[in-house]
């Protein structure tokens, strides 16, 4: 029987919101029969069930923090990398395109997996308050369940935001219209793109009639990664989001090492030492995260390496792509350096998982580059492996 953390951890979140291992399976697509194991600790979840276990957190409503602690309970390295991912310039950035879209300040602020889910969200809100301090900033946080009654939704919603008597979508409306008559009010929304689709289309269409009747008084702010971006540019059907301004919000590897610069391993200097972590890893978070923890002094560029080749996360990454791709395309695209221009909607299937799951990045010139040459072959191996 595995350590008794992560089945206590499990149980007491299953607990918190009162999920059925029938709920949890059907949530994450595994039986209830291995739910329940993970629960009472006779069985462990696999390496290659590590997504499971992340969208597990999702559906039990985890913090970041909370989902990394069920991670490491697992062993698995953290889904979510540390705060201070991008500098308080780009922030400044990020809002003046807020204040300039047109023709009403609705931000959808992107980002590629790894990075706070939603994205730096504490970061922004404190940005937002610091920016407009005669503004309420309120964070929302949708439902994760498919399942969601419009009542339970609107009535979560409105609990969140402490609106009084909400109980469904009309009460919801009146309620955020009586508060932006006395109040200007900025929506930091996570997780728009999941949960019920009805009630997610209810929604956007109440906030688009809100940003039109109380024009200047209400600001939006959607935070999420590849589904939220698919809502605007693949299926096109809320024009709250096709009226958005989109932004990717980006991490850069050199801006967080000036804070979290980890204990030289053995190279000749600090700046040899990002140099070799921009080599390994290029600019993925969480890889950058996990390699300032485990670092050690004295540490060989070898050694890193093998941190990076070894890592569980990328496994999964790489391995989730390969299940759901043609052997021929994913070589096709893992033999190519620059495989394809940056679009914000890639056509491309395959390069849009891979640059979702931030295994590719938008690069200076516009075209996709691998996160790092050392990723790129093991993606090579991995391949290889599937077909062996």
């Amino acid at each position: 029987m595995m350590r008794a953390d992560f089945p206590d951890l499990l149980d007491q979140h299953m607990r918190r919101i009162r999920a059925s291992a029938a709920a949890v399976a059907t949530e994450i697509g595994m039986s209830r029969e291995a739910v329940n194991n993970w629960r009472r600790g006779y069985s462990k979840p696999s390496k290659k069930h590590r997504d499971k276990v992340v969208a597990c957190s999702h559906y039990l409503r985890l913090s970041e923090t909370e989902c990394n602690e069920l991670l490491a309970a697992v062993g698995f390295e953290d889904e979510y990398a540390w705060h201070g991912q991008v500098s308080r310039r780009e922030y400044n950035h990020i809002l003046e395109q807020l204040e300039q879209a047109r023709p009403y300040p609705i931000l959808m602020l992107l980002s590629q997996a790894h990075m706070d889910q939603p994205p730096q969200q504490q970061l922004i809100i404190e940005a937002l308050k610091n920016r407009y301090p005669q503004r309420l900033i309120l964070p929302v946080q949708l439902p994760y369940s498919t399942n969601t009654s419009i009542t339970d939704f609107f009535t979560f919603i409105g609990t969140q935001l402490k609106l009084p008597e909400v109980h469904d979508e009309l009460s919801f409306e009146f309620a955020l219209s009586d508060l932006l008559k006395t109040r200007q009010i900025t929506l930091v929304i996570s997780r728009f793109e999941q949960g019920n689709a009805a009630c997610r289309q209810q929604l956007a269409g109440i906030l688009r009639n809100l940003t039109e009747m109380h024009v200047g008084q209400i600001q939006l702010v959607l935070c999420g990664g590849e589904h939220l971006s698919a809502l605007k540019y693949a299926q096109g059907d809320l024009s709250l989001l096709n009226i958005a301004t989109a932004c990717l919000l980006e991490f850069k590897l050199d801006h967080w090492l000036q804070n979290n610069l980890p204990e030289a391993a053995q190279v000749a200097s600090q700046q040899q030492l990002s140099q070799v972590l921009y080599e390994l890893i290029g600019h993925h978070p969480a890889l950058a995260s996990s390699m300032a923890r485990s670092m050690k002094p004295g540490m060989t560029v070898a050694e890193l390496r093998s941190m990076v080749i070894n890592s569980e996360l990328l496994y999964c990454d790489i391995n989730q792509v390969i299940r759901n791709t043609s052997p021929t395309e994913l070589a096709e695209k893992l033999n190519c350096l620059e495989p394809g221009p940056y679009r914000p909607h890639l056509q491309d299937p395959v390069l849009r998982k891979l640059f979702w799951l931030n295994l590719l990045r938008r690069g200076p010139d516009h075209q996709l580059h691998w996160q790092s040459e050392p990723i790129r072959q093991l993606g090579l191996r991995l391949l290889t492996e599937h077909q062996t």
